[in-house]
């Protein structure tokens, strides 16, 4: 222990062990004790440290790495590698697998049939394919994914619309399962969300979050 704090308390002295903060700290974010300690300082909460010193310590943490995590989304950047693309051959290659049950007939799509996951994804998929302006449209497979500072992303849906200028633009689509205030609360996944979509404006791919295909 690095300190001990002395407090009075019913004219007896009871002594409270105060173990190193900033060794603590440095050794779960690798941040350097000269920026720990401002920061410490800054919070204006070292005085609650003689309380619960283990829960202080695990409170800071969680707060120092939420805060690291958000600077490192913020400063993301993707720029695009010339002759780097994924090959159509993987898509093609790939069977469909699933329950009979879990399967839709479509008809713009690289298959005659996706599996859907749930009853959102599959009220989604039928309003694609009934749609003019769609004209093609897959559930991206799984090993389709963005690296990110905070883990693999993937997206739900690549969609090719026809705009009312007759342009065709690609659209790739997440998460059609919850809201954005949902996924907020949820700040792992909006934070991967957010990094697609720095991915995916480097190539100049339009990214969308929608709950419902009608957002398309």
């Amino acid at each position: 222990s690095a300190v001990l704090a002395v407090k009075e308390a019913n004219a007896e002295y009871q002594v409270t062990q105060i173990p190193d903060l900033l060794g603590y700290l440095q050794r779960e974010t690798e941040l350097t004790r000269s920026t720990l300690a401002e920061i410490l300082i800054q919070s204006g909460r070292l005085g609650e440290v003689p309380t619960n010193p283990q829960q202080f310590l695990d409170q800071a943490v969680q707060a120092i790495k939420k805060a690291l995590n958000q600077l490192i989304i913020d400063g993301v950047k993707y720029e695009k590698i010339a002759g780097e693309e994924y090959e159509m051959l993987l898509f093609e290659e790939k069977e469909i697998e699933g329950y009979l049950s879990r399967l839709l007939q479509v008809h713009k799509s690289i298959y005659d049939a996706i599996e859907f996951e749930s009853e959102t994804e599959k009220r989604f998929a039928e309003v694609l394919d009934q749609r003019e302006d769609i004209k093609l449209f897959i559930k991206l497979p799984r090993w389709f994914t963005v690296d990110t500072p905070i883990g693999p992303y993937n997206p739900d849906w690549a969609i090719v619309k026809q705009e009312d200028d007759g342009e065709e633009k690609l659209y790739l689509v997440t998460e059609t399962k919850a809201t954005k205030e949902e996924l907020q609360l949820r700040a792992g996944e909006w934070k991967k969300i957010q990094c697609g979509k720095a991915h995916f404006d480097a190539l100049d791919v339009k990214f969308k979050h929608a709950v419902s295909p009608e957002e398309i």
